[in-house]
């Protein structure tokens, strides 16, 4: 619904072949509940030689870059009861990564559960209001504040759409056969196509129009000040605190007429901008509102003026190379195009409908959540693709920067060569568990991701892995009451590794490794 917005362009003062398109738009507006599917995908296409560059700059940007720049939402399953009771089943594609996903909003729970993960995550919203009895309406007060707002929308849309220009190109074609749900319709069929140029000239004439029709903002302003002092009321009925210097209304007529004036200054100066940024850069305005931008979007419609489907794709394809001469930034030299794909079904619109209550046995909380180390979070989602997403965007990557000239943690060099870490600092950085025993001067370390047990004893060499006997490099060490062993022997038992990195302005100990890795080998 959000980006049927783009079909206001059709809407224009006029009706298109007996069609009214505005009394479509503002009936939108009015839907509360229904069940349907959804489609939404954006690709963002990437010249080879830009994509070489960012690959050679910088290798972890390169590698989830697929992820951001091609994107697929397929709801398949969608049920609206009303704002508060919300039902949707679907896949999310990130790049060539893919996982199904289920989501429960009630009054009372979110529940959320998630394709390869262990169990489902429940969030309880009544302890929520517990938690912030001063920041949440109840569910009762929170649909009313919604219907005071649909009021505002309602009448605030008598202004915002009865003063939209048509586009050129509107077309309507009555009694085309589509199929809705599963289900067989006749429905009316109204097409929209406009480039960038257009787009440009659309915009101009509807801030023209808006700026001078004063009495509808007059009346567009009271719908939002009628809903500001309404809601108020509602919210300090509530007991929630109320600024009262934002809801207090317009004491005096001279303050509504002040409004008025400031809402037509504005939009007199965003008509201007339009203007400035034609006169001044008429280039940069052809390479962005003219024919590289293309918007088409059907509208398909019942005998109810319910949208029952719509198809929509913007596409950007612009001359890269002029654009970022224009704009002067290199980068976009790379940009080959955009293209956002939008559709949607709707049925049983306005009707009564059942969303079966969420599975919660066995759930997580949030609350459990925050203890979670990063192997407890990545073995949650064992092995599936959400895993591999969060090991595709460096979840499980642990890198420790340790400076020997400044900092209160700093490596030790020995005379002979060796690195010493300090042992608590960097194992429980690494979120390994550190124990200690004083009366044999022990010290037991217990790592998650490694599944190993490590036995180090102050004044000793001698290390004890998993049972069996190592001799590191160097024995444990304690200054100022800090315990330090050998990194390189350290970093080894923790699956990891450990560099020196020294430039003219720097030198520091790089301690890095990555479990994700760790827990695909366990």
């Amino acid at each position: 619904m959000v980006l049927s917005a783009l079909l206001l362009f059709a809407a224009g003062c006029e009706a298109v072949q007996g069609v009214d398109l505005n009394s479509v738009l503002k009936q939108t507006m009015r839907v509360t509940s229904g069940e349907g599917s959804m489609v939404f995908e954006l690709d963002v296409d990437l010249s080879e030689d830009l994509l070489a560059e960012i690959a050679e700059f910088d290798e972890e940007l390169a590698a989830i870059l697929p992820m951001l720049t091609h994107v697929k939402l397929q709801i398949d399953e969608l049920k609206i009861q009303n704002s508060l009771n919300v039902y949707a089943g679907g896949t999310l594609t990130l790049g060539d990564i893919g996982f199904g996903f289920e989501v429960w909003q009630t009054n009372t729970l979110m529940v959320i559960q998630l394709e390869g993960a262990a169990a489902p995550i429940v969030i309880d919203l009544t302890e929520m209001e517990d938690e912030f009895p001063e920041a949440v309406l109840p569910p009762e007060q929170q649909l009313e504040l919604e219907n005071l707002a649909q009021k505002a929308v309602e009448s605030a849309g008598d202004y915002l759409i009865g003063n939209m220009p048509n586009v050129s190109d509107v077309s309507v074609k009555l009694g085309v056969p589509v199929t809705v749900g599963g289900e067989e319709l006749s429905l009316t069929q109204i097409g929209v196509r406009f480039d960038g140029a257009e787009l440009l000239d659309w915009l101009k004439s509807y801030l023209q129009a808006l700026s001078e029709d004063k009495e509808g903002i007059r009346a567009f302003i009271e719908a939002i000040e009628s809903f500001i002092r309404e809601s108020s009321e509602l919210i300090s009925e509530s007991g929630l605190p109320l600024d009262e210097s934002v809801f207090g209304g317009f004491e005096e007529e001279e303050d509504f007429e002040l409004a008025v004036d400031d809402f037509v200054e504005m939009l007199q100066l965003a008509s201007m901008s339009l203007a400035y940024l034609e006169i001044m850069e008429p280039d940069l305005t052809r390479e962005i509102f003219g024919e590289n931008l293309t918007v088409s979007a059907d509208l398909y419609i019942d005998g109810k003026l319910d949208i029952r489907r719509q198809d929509v794709e913007i596409n950007f394809r612009p001359d890269s190379e002029k654009l970022a001469e224009l704009l002067e930034d290199e980068s976009l030299a790379g940009l080959e195009g955009i293209r956002i794909y939008y559709s949607s079904e709707m049925w049983n619109v306005n009707g009564d409908v059942e969303i079966a209550a969420p599975a919660t046995e066995g759930g997580v909380t949030l609350e459990e959540t925050e203890d979670w180390t990063t192997v407890d979070t990545l073995r949650f989602f064992g092995d599936s693709a959400l895993f591999r997403l969060l090991a595709d965007l460096g979840m499980g990557e642990q890198e420790l920067w340790l400076f020997p000239d400044f900092g209160w943690m700093q490596p030790i060099e020995t005379p002979d060569g060796q690195t010493l870490v300090p042992l608590r600092w960097v194992a429980e950085y690494f979120e390994v568990e550190v124990g200690w025993d004083h009366n044999t001067k022990t010290i037991i370390l217990n790592d998650d991701a490694t599944g190993k047990e490590i036995v180090l004893k102050v004044g000793s060499s001698r290390a004890v892995v998993n049972g069996e006997a190592e001799e590191w490099s160097y024995p444990v060490i304690v200054i100022d009451g800090v315990s330090y062993v050998p990194g390189e022997d350290l970093l080894k038992a923790l699956g990891g590794t450990m560099e020196w990195d020294i430039d003219d302005d720097w030198k520091v100990l790089i301690l890095s490794r990555d479990v994700a890795e760790l827990i695909k080998k366990s």
